[in-house]
């Protein structure tokens, strides 16, 4: 059987290999959200040369897709003189991951790629040259400002300014939808939108799961059924310590980044009280009313018109919090499957709601401080960062702790049973530790659908045998370089 499994993995290898030798050349659409009071409804904060760029006039990109180093050339069919172009992209870190060793993929494993596939991932690249093995974009502009000044007091759009990143983004809306992206120092300067071949896109997610395609296919199709989870692929149970109080914290809503406060100040979400729908001011409004958020549809932007609704009462009052130690069996390196601080302890946490239970596990107990929020990208296992910097995505896959997961649950017929989330509302999880308190607790905030909004934060009690250890953390606690890299690109 083994045997079989290997010639198939090779044979979908091989099939990958001839697809993606070859370069495409597709169709790339810039400027597609709506309009709202003549200005792009879309929570990025805009820059002056927005609709003004040299990329605007880009009506064709050529793929030449690689496992490790895939390309994008931009074509403007009026100006041949300049020319940009995305390199060394790492395909495989932007498709569906399963980041757990997989003999016979089942219904567990194609869930978890359809939460990974609904879940934005991308990452924003550096200028570079042809030398540079990282992701990176090489181009013939010249650093420069964004504007020319025309006349006193008047300025022009420098159409060939070069930018500070550009970004590509597996769009979460429907398997396929890929973005583009350029910035400089004042906001993004270009957004397009545009389909990966099927080809190139299932071959590489069949060929880096190491599962066959048409099961790669299969799996990314929406559906809102129960399936079982299979938590012991994922982690060993250590020790049991307990079930421990947990409470609703109310008060002003808050908010996990700045594109949530631009959202919520830019009326993306409101809730209805007697019939009428209004701005919320705290938290417990999202819990005692329906929501309605902007919705999220095709190409991949925000609706200004059509709004979806969600019901978050289930989250209004949990009973308590059960806390694991565990021994996680997952990794961001499937290929080497080394981790750094192995030995270090990681937790499990779950969150009875009563009918339903939400589960957050492989937690590296050495990272959830009180210095800052330790993230969980998405619901499922080991989502990555809906955009993050290409040199800290190649930090966090060579160097980060375990995977982490998390998943919305119901308890039926003596099993577990994963909900899509995504169809719930729930998107995001940032926990932070506070052990210098009286009565130590851990901070739990999880945010909404398309992370409009922080919908609920709890208060979780930390054990006592764990309160030590958690001060000790955070005493000597440096951010990893893997989440506080940054690249000023300078050069």
């Amino acid at each position: 059987m083994k045997i079989i499994s290997a010639l198939v993995v090779f044979i979908v290898a091989m099939l990958w290999w001839l697809f993606v030798s070859s370069s495409i050349t597709i169709k790339v659409n810039p400027n597609m959200e709506d309009m709202l009071n003549n200005e792009r409804y879309t929570p990025s904060t805009q820059s002056f040369l927005r609709g003004k760029h040299w990329l605007e006039d880009v009506g064709e990109i050529t793929i030449c897709a690689d496992h490790d180093a895939t390309s994008v050339e931009f074509h403007n069919a009026k100006d041949h003189k300049h020319r940009l172009s995305l390199k060394n992209i790492p395909l495989r870190l932007l498709v569906p991951r399963l980041h757990y060793k997989v003999e016979i993929a089942d219904d567990f494993d194609a869930f978890n790629l359809m939460m990974a596939e609904y879940s934005r991932n991308g990452i924003s690249v550096p200028v570079g040259s042809g030398g540079d093995s990282i992701a990176h974009f090489e181009t013939n502009f010249e650093f420069s400002a964004p504007w020319k000044l025309k006349k006193d007091y008047e300025f022009e759009a420098n159409p060939h300014f070069r930018p500070l990143r550009m970004g590509i983004t597996n769009n979460c809306l429907s398997p396929g939808l890929w973005e583009l992206n350029a910035t400089d120092r004042a906001g993004e300067i270009y957004h397009s939108w545009f389909n990966m071949p099927e080809n190139v896109y299932i071959n590489t997610l069949a060929s880096v799961n190491g599962v066959r395609r048409d099961f790669a296919k299969k799996a990314l199709e929406w559906h809102t059924k129960n399936i079982a989870l299979k938590l012991e692929r994922l982690r060993k149970l250590e020790k049991d310590l307990g079930k421990h109080p947990i409470k609703f914290v109310d008060g002003v809503i808050g908010f996990s980044s700045q594109d949530s406060r631009r959202k919520l100040h830019k009326n993306y979400v409101k809730v209805e009280k007697a019939g009428v729908d209004i701005a919320p001011k705290y938290r417990r409004e999202f819990v005692d009313y329906p929501v309605k958020m902007s919705d999220f549809i095709a190409p991949g932007k925000y609706s200004c018109k059509k709004n979806q609704e969600f019901d978050f009462g289930f989250l209004k009052q949990p009973i308590d919090a059960q806390v694991q130690m565990v021994k996680p069996q997952t990794h961001y390196n499937m290929e080497t499957f080394l981790t750094q601080n192995s030995g270090e302890p990681y937790i499990e946490i779950t969150i009875d709601l009563g009918k339903e239970k939400i589960i957050i596990g492989n937690l590296p107990l050495f990272l959830v401080v009180q210095q800052e929020d330790f993230q969980i990208h998405g619901f499922g296992v080991g989502v990555l960062s809906n955009s993050d910097f290409a040199e800290r995505r190649k930090i966090l896959i060579e160097k980060g702790p375990h995977p982490s997961f998390a998943y919305l649950a119901v308890w039926e017929s003596e099993k577990l049973f994963a909900l899509n989330s995504h169809d719930r509302g729930l998107e995001q999880i940032f926990i932070r530790a506070y052990p210098f308190t009286k009565n130590p607790y851990w901070e739990i905030t999880i945010t909404s659908f398309e992370r409009i909004v922080d919908i609920v934060k709890y208060q979780i009690q930390i054990p006592k045998s764990l309160q030590q250890q958690v001060k000790k953390y955070t005493t000597q606690y440096i951010t990893p370089s893997y989440f506080g890299y940054r690249d000023d690109n300078l050069r």
